[in-house]
């Protein structure tokens, strides 16, 4: 055996172990340290090939890709391809004929090439279904579930550091079990399309609305306290019930909360929602004298 590829060994062994930790971290931590054992690996491969000179250790850029790209994010496979494509200029640059005449590196050259491709095509299908989870529900325009507790922990996070509080009102139709029997399906959610036209004549271009569930809006208004978000909920809630609605006379409740007076995520929306049941619940009977 060469003295070159003796040498090679150990690199190419330590870049095969390091591309194993890269597939281990990836599944059981998604991206946290993934990449880097991704770097290390084509480093420890173009040190390989630097002093063996190429052959067999090319067949490794392929394997490579697919192993990188089977356990990542599509988000990040520009990053993970980055290298391979950068990697193999280089040794074309450095080896036109990758250890062999002009004729055969030119071949070897576009098989890495289309065989990193094929594999990056192949691993673009699902193996399973995935269901995709809708961000902005049709009927209101506005987020829905999905979005809320991000975009809710982004917002605590900004007026955190600008000290500036941050009010979420939850806005629940009244008796909307029994509009849903009267109108049905179809006329429940025209319904509930033309409350959420109401509400969003009161939003501030900052402010952001979510339909929780059917009959459930939470708005969140960055800045405003909670003596304000009261008075907001207040208009909303008049706007609602001022006029009719597809004839029929429709009421909401609201409930209210503020950061950082409720400095938990859950907690906020906990009172807001509990505002709204403290409102809805019948009042209790009087006993008669």
């Amino acid at each position: 055996m060469a003295s070159s590829q003796r040498l090679s060994m150990l690199p190419a062994l330590a870049g095969a172990l390091a591309g194993l930790q890269s597939t281990k971290t990836a599944r059981t931590h998604g991206r946290s340290l993934a990449h880097t054992y991704a770097v290390c690996d084509w480093l420890l491969l173009g040190v390989a090939l630097t002093v063996a000179g190429g052959g067999w250790l090319d067949l490794m850029i392929p394997v490579l890709v697919a192993g990188q790209l089977s356990v990542s994010p599509r988000a990040d496979w520009p990053f993970l391809l980055a290298p391979t494509l950068l990697f193999l200029i280089i040794v074309a640059i450095a080896d036109p004929t990758l250890g062999g005449d002009r004729t055969a590196g030119l071949v070897r050259f576009f098989v890495l090439v289309a065989g990193g491709a094929v594999a990056a095509h192949e691993l673009k299908r699902p193996h399973q279904r995935r269901v995709k989870i809708a961000t902005v529900d049709p009927c209101t325009g506005f987020y829905t579930q999905s979005r809320l507790h991000a975009m809710l922990a982004e917002g605590m996070h900004a007026a955190s550091i600008r000290h500036d509080p941050l009010s979420v009102v939850c806005l629940r139709l009244d008796h909307f079990k029994d509009t849903q029997a009267f109108l049905g399906a179809q006329g429940s959610e025209a319904l509930v399309s033309a409350v959420a036209h109401r509400v969003k004549r009161h939003l501030q271009p900052d402010d952001t609305a979510f339909r929780v569930c059917a009959d459930t809006f939470v708005v969140t208004l960055p800045g405003r306290t909670l003596k304000e978000a009261r008075q907001e909920a207040a208009a909303i809630c008049h706007d609602v019930a001022a006029s009719l609605i597809d004839r029929r006379r429709q009421t909401i409740t609201a409930g209210t909360a503020s950061f950082p007076t409720v400095r938990s995520l859950q907690e906020l929306l906990q009172e807001a929602s509990d505002g709204v049941r403290t409102a809805q619940a019948p009042l209790p009977a009087v006993a008669s004298q």
